[in-house]
């Protein structure tokens, strides 16, 4: 079998899984490269975080022993699209062209990863999902409330995207938050259509949640108003798992947090579609990037785990 042109053989692909299972006719999820990467304010590189993914995920075992299955295989198979080059384009133009990069995989029946640098680029992602579904709710794992009306004056700045995601009539809940500035603070008292779940109640043994290990993630649940899109920035984990990020912070999620919520959501309301951003590769330091290559895998056992169940 030949692959159809834009699409990447298996020394590209996604676990570098090779034909049939890595064939875009066959394959059951997409991984689609949007690197991008214009206003990181802190460290930069998070443009080269979706290829150091992918090679990274060459070295991770096809078998989940939670699940008892090789996720890959139960989906068919995984396909992975050439990079998108968006030649220059920058703030919305950039958004414009992710959205057209993603929009025709969208509501094929595949589920689709996409991969892009500064956490701008999901929306793009975003905005052509919900086009497909207007009851999609979307589920925030992130450090930062990234719902600044603009930052340094510009309003598709990676600070201010989940602000467009607001704008756009969606539900929007967060999990993690721990840096945030008081404009973000109004707007999510303000907004009914925010829902905040910041890490140091959730996390913290202190917390409201004091002795109940993981009970906040059925409110997590319980928030969702209607089937999910997951953004997940990945400095929503705690630093010392995930380092290599444009704007480290500490306090974050932990493996089995990220992961049981994930199970909850599949379970629950469901997972129609997700985007991973923010890795910014340290040369020579693989962990980072091969702990989320690692962790999309194990997000996609759980979504086809979680179709089972519904």
């Amino acid at each position: 079998m030949t692959l159809p042109v834009g699409w990447e053989g298996p020394d590209r692909n996604f676990l570098g899984v090779e034909e049939p299972w890595s064939h875009p006719d066959r394959a059951g999820v997409y991984v689609l490269p949007a690197p991008y990467e214009h206003t990181s304010s802190y460290i930069l590189g998070s443009d080269e975080g979706p290829s150091a993914i992918i090679e990274a995920s060459h070295q991770v075992e096809f078998y989940d022993e939670q699940l008892g299955f090789e996720p890959f295989r139960e989906w068919g198979g995984i396909a992975t699209a050439s990079p998108l080059d968006l030649h220059g384009r920058v703030d919305g133009a950039a958004v414009d062209a992710i959205e057209a990069f993603v929009a025709p995989h969208v509501g094929t029946g595949r589920f689709l990863v996409t991969l892009t640098g500064e956490h701008t680029g999901a929306l793009g992602a975003i905005r052509a999902h919900a086009k497909r579904y207007p009851n999609l709710c979307v589920v925030q794992i992130d450090a930062h409330g990234d719902l600044r009306q603009a930052y340094q004056g510009n309003p598709f700045s990676h600070a201010s995207v989940m602000a467009r995601v607001v704008d756009a009539g969606l539900p929007l809940v967060q999990v993690g938050i721990r840096s945030i500035c008081p404009e973000e603070i109004d707007r999510i008292k303000k907004s009914d259509a925010i829902t905040t779940f910041f890490a140091a109640n959730i996390l913290d043994p202190s917390g409201p949640y004091e002795g109940k290990g993981a009970r906040w993630i059925p409110d997590v649940v319980a928030a969702c108003r209607g089937p999910v899109y997951l953004t997940f920035d990945c400095d929503g984990l705690d630093a010392s798992i995930v380092p290599a990020l444009g704007t480290p912070e500490p306090g974050g999620l932990g493996w089995y947090d990220t992961l049981n919520l994930v199970t909850a959501l599949a379970n629950g309301p469901g997972i129609l579609g997700m985007d991973v951003s923010e890795i910014a590769p340290i040369e020579g330091f693989v962990a980072p990037q091969f702990s989320i290559a690692r962790l999309i895998y194990r997000i996609l056992g759980r979504v086809k785990a979680g179709r089972r169940v519904h």
